[in-house]
């Protein structure tokens, strides 16, 4: 991924705009990561985490940064593996409910 060009005064300044863009992919991972667990089957969350996760970690600077990317992707497939594991568990009630609920409409 190539790095954009902003105008920038030096090279301090360059630095401190990758350092502050490291740091906001791996803190927006970290509070995704979180939120996937409020909804059940919200996988797409957890997912999208991962992803800003490891953006977050080619352009992390700081230790502290690193550590979130690292929390959000262990936080996030943790709750890929829940859901996968319960679909692989209890196929056959959720598909009573699926029939239930369309029996229901």
């Amino acid at each position: 991924m190539s790095e954009p060009n902003y105008p920038t005064k030096n090279h301090a300044e360059a630095a401190a705009l990758n350092k502050g863009r490291g740091e906001g992919l791996a803190l927006a991972a970290l509070a995704l990561s979180i939120v996937s667990f409020v909804n059940m089957l919200g996988a797409e969350k957890a997912l999208l985490a991962i992803v800003l996760a490891v953006l977050g970690l080619r352009s992390a600077h700081s230790r502290a940064s690193r550590r979130w990317c690292w929390i959000a992707i262990a936080l996030a497939s943790v709750y890929v593996a829940t859901i996968l594991l319960v679909l692989v568990l209890f196929h056959d009630q959720l598909g009573q409910l699926i029939h239930l609920l369309q029996t229901l409409a």
